[in-house]
């Protein structure tokens, strides 16, 4: 008997170790992270059975690349990884890479100044996220230029420039909205006295709509769902504008400006119509109520100013969001979208960008520390810190198949394992 138990010890063994690692694959979702803010533009995914309880020093790294200087956040769909930099040169590149090695698929590269403005505390290069959508990556480059490449080989499938073909104009730190696409249609933000907002055949590049005038803002559009409606929301350099996307038509707008016109954080909605928008300005942060035709303010707190984090939401009506008005202090809160009312403030979460997983929240910090933090209605834990880059990083991490892509501002990207041993 006890030679018996001997031999099917083993094999007792071999089964629970493929039932343990079937379980895990069970419990385990895995997603694509296809343009910036993530598979539901909300910087939200819902990528599960990621690996959380990391190692001292922070999870293991898979692989580290240079990608050139920029903000440009990254779209991962499938095993493949598409960002954009520029090389100090006044060349900018727009990169396909492998995600299991990081080794170069293709690159295109292309002319484009280094400096977007005179200040060098600007960060150069791009800073719109490629967005991937129908066998297609579209970017758009600090100058305008507007590319739509195949996601497969890079090939150039058509290309625009929004100040040369569509008469826009450059905001002061260059174009940072990324691009959208929605229903086979691309929209961009170009500025101008006529045309102001595009919507361009995403296939073709052919224009659809051009409508509006005013400055562009440095938001990325996106495409909300409101008294049972898609009203494209565009924070524009000097109002939030409300649209019809089928033809572009006004349907309301709220103006708010701040200095250079850097309206940058992308709004967040809830679909019972209550719109957030910020910036760091006089205004600060203000809730809207959208109510099929006009926009009313509900509530305004001028201490809170949101610059390049847009926020992540939190259940249904809220928002956890860095306070970037207020230089060298740690300030994070999680907002009642209703009433504007602070559900919890904290200092213990380092100033970054940050998205939501699987009931944690992962947040880069703006000196490249990665926090592994959980959230409540009523309070944030951080559990894990981690230093994983040096220099500025103000570039959204990103989590797709259970790796976490992190990015400096000089271009020093790093890719995280976060899968189960």
């Amino acid at each position: 008997m006890i030679r018996v138990c001997l031999l099917l010890a083993p094999a007792l063994l071999i089964l629970a170790l493929i039932n343990r690692h079937a379980l895990a694959d069970e419990d385990a979702t895995f997603m694509d992270w296809p343009q910036f803010h993530g598979p539901a533009h909300n910087n939200t995914t819902s990528e599960t059975g990621w690996r959380k309880e990391w190692p001292q020093g922070g999870p293991p790294v898979s692989w580290r690349a240079r990608v050139g200087a920029g903000m440009a956040s990254f779209a991962v769909v499938g095993d493949r990884v598409f960002t954009a930099g520029n090389d100090g040169h006044d060349q900018d590149t727009v990169f396909c890479l492998d995600l299991a090695t990081g080794k170069p698929v293709w690159r295109h590269d292309y002319p484009c100044k280094s400096a977007a403005h005179m200040m060098s505390i600007v960060p150069g290069g791009p800073c719109a996220t490629p967005c991937v959508s129908g066998g297609h990556v579209f970017t758009i480059s600090r100058e305008g230029d507007v590319f739509c490449l195949e996601s497969a080989t890079g090939a150039v499938v058509w290309q625009k420039n929004m100040v040369r073909d569509f008469q826009g104009r450059r905001p002061v730190y260059g174009y940072a909205g990324s691009p959208l696409v929605w229903q086979g249609k691309l929209f961009i933000d170009a500025g101008g006295e006529e045309g102001s907002t595009v919507c361009l055949n995403a296939r073709t590049g052919e224009t659809i709509w051009a409508m509006g005038k005013g400055e562009a803002g440095y938001s990325t559009p996106v495409i909300a769902q409101m008294g049972g409606k898609d009203r494209l929301l565009m924070f524009k350099g000097r109002e939030l504008a409300v649209l019809d996307p089928k033809d572009g038509s006004a349907i309301a707008s709220y103006a708010t400006r701040t200095t250079d016109f850097c309206n940058c954080a992308t709004p967040a909605f809830t679909p019972d119509g209550n719109i957030f928008i910020s910036h760091t300005g006089a205004d600060g942060s203000t809730g809207l109520k959208f109510d099929g035709a006009s926009l009313t303010r509900t509530w305004n707190v001028r201490d809170l100013g949101m610059l390049y984090n847009s926020g992540v939401p939190l259940g249904k009506n809220a928002l956890m969001v860095f306070n970037d008005s207020v230089r060298g202090v740690d300030d994070m809160r999680c907002l009642d979208l209703e009433s504007g009312k602070a559900l919890w403030q904290s200092g213990d979460v380092e100033k970054g960008t940050a998205i939501f997983s699987d009931s944690h929240l992962i947040v880069l910090s703006t000196k490249g520390a990665v926090l592994l933090c959980k959230p409540s209605q009523t309070g944030i834990k951080v559990l894990v810190r981690a230093k994983v880059l040096d220099g500025k990083c103000w570039v959204l991490p990103v989590l797709s198949h259970h790796r976490l892509l992190c990015r400096s501002n000089d271009g020093d990207l790093v890719c995280l394992d976060l899968r189960r041993p």
